[in-house]
């Protein structure tokens, strides 16, 4: 501060004021720093307190500033409760604590850490930035799951105590916000227990980031591989000369023996620098317009009302608003005040790695991480998200650079409790077996398999133990253990429902989903005299009627223009030779045309018929010999009109969704085994039986392998997320294990495990009678009638040219001879006379 009012005074000497600084030391108390706040403000009448230093002293202080309408500016009280309450001739020329939050939501984010510990100073200070933390976190999908509060005064023992609370918890991921003082303590009883090992990430804030490059040699070295954030500051030549004239001074006239690297200014000296070039301007302003001498009268009786005895500060409204209309650059940066706050654009993110803090990265709310400053915004989203970590690569606690996964087994970890349903059946997914000498269970079953396939692919050991649990009656039973942590976790085919999910988290399911309807078979080869009519669809043999007709239409009239005499004669006739002709071609038995054009539309016919002829013998053929079995049930609303009786699994969810589709809970059967789904099915309704089964699509598909094709699934009814293994809410196993699946299904493990239990995948849905696919359509030909149209409109129009180019012929020859006279001979005979 007095290195500023040198260089203001020497860059303008043309101010006519001269600010001259009162100090007083609270050290450290808060009841000392009101006291001094009081003492300035009623003795040394004071324009302006700049102070308190630390956030419990900063409260009274700001109540103090409304009373007597004097400014008071702090540039190192970053906690977030002292602006709670409206205190308008308080300003903050530093970073509020909250501004930071959103660099640490986007750097936990960045590396997919879903749960957080926040170790925080038990204070106003420590508890003032938890809930906007709380809610940024929870922003990019963060839990905070617990939150560890140590006193300022806290002895080694109680913090040790608390820090093996946290060694006992899964997650290790921790945030720290903290004094400097405070968090070196910390962290050196956290490397005691051994917890600034590999595997771990601390996470500071500001107010340890700021100073971490002037923190003792031995405290810097229990924070090696923290990391932390703080406001970033160009390092400019303004700043370098002047980090070198303030050691300088520093160390030769406050503290000798002091370590040159201790006596370094960081933020918050480039702060107050700046917060005293602001206050001698703004006093020069507001002096120049009205007369700024604050004058405070105290009676003699000072007691306990000295505070509102206290008067106000006449000129204080002005000077409070010249302070706060200030810009001008500084050496932290721009100098402007947002609503009574510094604003600080954009943060470094560093990383503590030997002697000093090394720079890994930036954050600022345009370009979320980045790597340098120099990262732009393309196409309005950030070059850098929080998708992918855009910073240098960290060197985390125990010298590791691998990425810590954010979460461990605590040190005094049990082995996971994992329930597993006792089925009675469908045991190819659950089977559980209890030997009678040792009472001991074995678990076994496609679900088993899969889970212990998932589980090596995990990157750590994972230990548990299969607990069996008998859920007949409803597979609810076992989600609800897990939610009231009586299981750890619950393995087995167990469908993810959105009921479910509010109790319990599932990982990606790794079977198909969906209900649907299982029903009897039936045979569709019913005898019928009309079967030959069968292959061709109705449109079909329309368009080769039509055909026919066009075609002996076509060589008619094409051959009634030669000399072809089978296409002379009476009308009748004509009509039956030309219709005979067409129908014969199917047969190939047509007689001979003399025309070149109807040679040219029969071979094109001929073509057309030779297609038609093979493709209705091999539909026939398929007809008569091939076996077509049809659902007996196609129709759900079929069941619900004729009042059938329909079944479901025992203890399947499936029951409810039968009720919701409006069956009557006297027509809904309970079945066990897949043995009472087939007897019940070869029933049938009017018998004892059912109609439909309707269950779960991998359940029906283990029942078809076993009992083959004289049932058929006809669905799917409705859709359900699929088997899915069972976790409580909020764990970490949830992600890692869904990745471990979906790498299991990819690769050919995945396919074995289906092959040795004869799981097969896809569902055998049957929607109907396959007789609708073996039937020829007019669709399937239309381009060869097209062509056949196409040709035989061609040949008309030729033939029709044809005929009126020869009778134009014809008529011009007669025109061009003249009309001879006719002569009347006489022819004379030889024939004697008498002889006639």
């Amino acid at each position: 501060m007095e290195m500023a009012l040198e260089d203001v005074y020497a860059a303008r000497p043309e101010l006519g004021t001269r600010v001259r600084l009162r100090a007083r030391d609270s050290d450290g108390d808060v009841v000392t720093a009101a006291s001094a706040a009081i003492d300035l403000i009623s003795k040394e009448n004071v324009a302006v307190v700049i102070g308190p230093q630390s956030t419990l002293q900063a409260e009274f202080v700001a109540y103090l500033a409304n009373k007597t309408k004097v400014p008071v500016i702090t540039f190192s009280a970053t906690g977030d409760a002292v602006t709670r309450f409206h205190v308008p001739y308080f300003i903050r020329a530093c970073v509020k604590d909250s501004f930071q939050v959103a660099s640490i939501a986007a750097f936990v984010k960045a590396y997919d850490w879903r749960n957080v510990v926040l170790v925080y100073e038990d204070s106003n200070y420590g508890v003032g930035i938890l809930p906007s933390i709380t809610d940024a976190l929870q922003e990019v999908g963060a839990n905070v799951i617990n939150r560890s509060a140590l006193p300022a005064s806290s002895s080694n023992n109680r913090i040790d105590v608390e820090l093996y609370k946290l060694m006992t918890m899964q997650t290790r991921v921790f945030i720290v916000h903290m004094l400097p003082a405070r968090a070196a303590r910390l962290f050196a009883r956290a490397k005691a227990l051994g917890m600034m090992a590999e595997g771990y990430v601390w996470i500071v804030t500001d107010s340890i980031g700021i100073v971490l490059d002037v923190l003792p040699e031995n405290t810097i070295e229990t924070m090696q591989g923290i990391v932390s954030f703080r406001p970033y500051i160009t390092e400019s030549t303004r700043i370098l000369d002047f980090i070198s004239l303030f050691t300088t001074l520093f160390v030769s006239k406050y503290h000798p023996n002091t370590d040159i690297r201790m006596a370094k200014p960081t933020a918050f000296q480039y702060w107050a620098y700046d917060v005293v070039w602001a206050v001698a301007t703004a006093i020069e302003k507001v002096h120049r317009s009205t007369s700024l001498n604050p004058s405070f009268h105290i009676g003699g009786n000072i007691g306990k009302n000295l505070v509102d005895d206290l008067p106000a500060f006449p000129t204080g409204p002005e000077l409070l608003n010249s302070i706060l209309q200030g810009e001008f650059d500084g050496l932290a940066g721009k100098f402007r005040l947002v609503d009574r706050h510094m604003q600080v654009p954009i943060y470094e993110v560093v990383n503590v790695i030997g002697e000093k803090a090394r720079v890994i990265g930036f954050w600022s709310s345009d370009s979320g991480l980045a790597m340098s400053m120099n990262s732009t915004i393309i196409h309005g989203e950030s070059k850098f998200s929080t998708s992918s970590v855009g910073l240098k690569n960290i060197i985390w606690p125990g010298d590791s650079t691998t990425v810590p996964k954010g979460w461990d087994f605590p040190v005094n970890a049990k082995i996971l409790r994992i329930g597993v349903p006792t089925r009675h059946d469908f045991k190819t997914f659950v089977k559980v077996e209890t030997n009678p000498n040792t009472n001991r269970s074995s678990v076994s079953g496609y679900s088993i398999d899969v889970f212990e396939a998932a589980v090596k692919r995990l990157p750590y050991a994972l230990r548990y133990e299969y607990i069996p649990y008998d859920c007949a009656n409803s597979y609810d039973q076992l989600v609800s253990q897990v939610f009231f942590k009586n299981f750890d976790a619950a393995v087995g085919d167990v469908t993810i429902t959105a009921d479910r999910t509010r109790y319990a988290d599932f990982t990606m399911p790794y079977t198909e989903s969906g209900v649907s309807m299982l029903v009897l078979a039936k045979d569709g080869n019913e005898p019928t005299i009309w079967i030959f009519l069968k292959p061709l669809t109705k449109d079909l043999w329309i368009a080769i009627i039509v055909f026919i007709f066009f075609i002996g239409l076509v060589v008619w009239a094409i051959e009634r223009s030669t000399t072809n005499g089978a296409f002379r004669g009476p009308s009748s006739r004509q009509c039956s030779a030309a219709f005979y002709f067409a129908f014969s071609t199917m047969t190939f038995s047509h007689g001979q045309v003399k025309s070149l054009l109807s040679k040219i539309v029969v071979v094109i016919w001929c073509f057309v018929m030779i297609v038609l002829v093979q493709s209705y013998t091999a539909s026939l053929s398929s007809m008569l010999t091939a076996e077509r079995l049809q659902p007996s049930v196609t129709d759900l609303r079929q069941l619900l009109l004729n009042g059938d009786f329909v079944g479901y699994q025992n203890g399947s969810f499936v029951h409810s969704m039968l009720k919701q589709l409006g069956f009557d809970e006297r027509k809904i059967k309970v079945y066990s085994k897949q043995e009472e789904y087939a007897n019940a099915l070869r029933t049938g309704s009017k018998h004892g039986g059912v109609s439909a089964i309707f269950d779960e699509i991998p359940y029906l598909n283990s029942f078809l392998s076993q009992y083959g094709k004289e049932f058929q699934i006809v669905g799917p009814i409705d859709r359900t997320g699929g088997f899915g293994f069972v976790l409580p809410k909020g764990s970490p196993l949830v992600p890692d294990l869904s990745r471990a699946i979906l790498s299991l299904s990819e690769g050919p493990e995945g396919l074995r495990i289906e092959k040795k239990w004869s799981v097969d995948p896809t569902p055998y849905f049957n929607y109907g009678s396959h007789e609708s696919d073996s039937r020829l359509s007019f669709q399937s030909f239309k381009g060869l009638f097209i062509i056949t149209g196409c040709v035989l409109i061609a040949m008309l129009l030729l033939n029709f040219g044809k005929v009126r180019y020869a009778k134009c012929r014809n008529e011009e020859g007669v025109c061009s001879h003249e009309p001879q006279p006719v002569q009347i001979g006489m022819v004379n005979n030889s024939v004697p006379s008498d002889t006639l």
